[in-house]
C-alpha cells in the first residue's frame, strides 16, 4: 500500500473516535430538569427567573392598559416602589400598605383630585361590531351567572351558586327576585372592602377588566378563556346593558329618542 494512503487511513482511524465523541455530546447535551440544583449560579437554581421587562414576541407590555386595565401612571408608581429586604405585615389601615397595593381600588373615581388607578377609556375605539361581539361573548361566558340582563340572577345562581353583583342599582324585571345584599343592590363589593360605596355603573371600566382577568370572590379568572380584546368588548356591552335600563332619555341620540314611548315612536 502506498505510504501516503497508509498514513491517511491511520489518521482517519485516529480521528474517528474524536468525531464520534463530539457528535454524541452535541446530540445528547447536558441539561437540567425542572427545579434541579445548579452549581453554576450563586443561588443554585437551574430555572432562571426572567429579567424585569422581558416579553415574548407579540406580547403586550405589562404597562399597556390593553392587558391590565391600569393606567400608566399606576405602573410608574409601582416601579418607584422598592421592595425592602424584609416586609413586615401591616394592618389594612396602614397608609403605606394602601399606597403599595398596586391595582387595588383605593381611590374614588368621582373625586377628580384622586390618583387614577384604573383606566376610564377603552384602549381601542368600540364599534357596532365590537358591541355585537361583546354581546355574544357575554352570553357565552357571563350570562349563565350574571343573567342576560346583568342583574346577577343567571341560571347558575338559580341552582344555588353565589349570587354575582348586579350591574344595576334597580330591579330590571318585575319578576326579579329580591336578594339581600349588604352593600346594596348594584354596589361594588370590591370597592366596599376599601370603604368606598360606589355603584357598578360608576366604577371605572378598568376595574371590570381586572376582575375578569384575575377573578374576584366566587368568580374565577377568565383570562384563559377570553382574550383581552374580547374582555373590553364584553365590558362595553355591560355598559350598554346599564344604559338600556336607567339612562336619561335626554342623553340619547335624537334618532333613538324618537323610538321611546310617549315620543311619537313605538309603544
Amino acid at each position: 500500500m502506498n505510504p501516503r494512503i497508509r498514513l491517511l487511513v491511520l489518521a482517519l482511524v485516529a480521528v474517528l473516535p474524536i468525531i464520534a465523541g463530539c457528535r454524541q455530546r452535541m446530540a445528547d447535551q447536558p441539561y437540567y430538569r425542572p427545579l434541579d440544583q445548579a452549581d453554576f449560579f450563586p443561588d443554585q437554581r437551574s430555572a432562571r427567573p426572567l429579567e424585569r421587562g422581558v416579553i415574548h414576541r407579540g406580547q403586550h407590555l405589562e404597562t399597556d392598559p390593553m392587558v391590565t386595565g391600569l393606567t400608566r401612571e399606576e405602573w410608574l408608581r409601582a416601579y418607584e416602589y422598592e421592595v425592602p429586604a424584609k416586609v413586615e405585615a401591616a394592618p389594612i389601615s396602614d397608609p403605606e400598605k394602601v399606597k403599595r397595593a398596586i391595582g387595588a381600588p383605593r381611590y374614588d373615581p368621582r373625586i377628580a383630585t384622586n390618583p387614577k388607578v384604573f383606566v376610564e377609556e377603552y384602549p381601542f375605539a368600540i364599534t357596532q361590531d365590537d358591541l355585537k361581539r361583546g354581546q355574544e361573548r357575554f352570553t357565552i361566558f357571563c350570562a349563565e351567572c350574571h343573567g342576560p340582563l346583568g342583574n346577577g340572577q343567571g341560571k347558575i345562581w338559580e341552582r344555588g351558586y353565589l349570587q354575582p353583583t348586579s350591574f344595576h342599582t334597580k330591579k330590571v324585571s318585575p319578576t326579579e327576585a329580591t336578594v339581600t345584599n349588604p352593600q346594596g343592590l348594584g354596589m361594588s363589593r370590591g370597592y366596599s372592602l376599601w370603604g368606598i360605596p360606589i355603584a357598578m355603573d360608576q366604577v371605572p371600566i378598568g376595574y371590570y377588566f381586572e376582575v375578569m382577568t384575575k377573578g374576584y370572590g366566587g368568580m374565577p379568572s377568565y383570562s384563559a378563556q377570553v382574550p383581552p380584546e374580547d374582555r373590553w368588548r364584553i365590558i362595553a356591552y355591560i355598559r350598554v346593558l346599564q344604559m338600556s335600563q336607567h339612562t336619561d332619555p335626554s342623553k340619547l341620540p335624537p334618532a333613538v329618542q324618537k323610538l321611546l314611548p310617549g315620543a311619537g315612536g313605538k309603544k
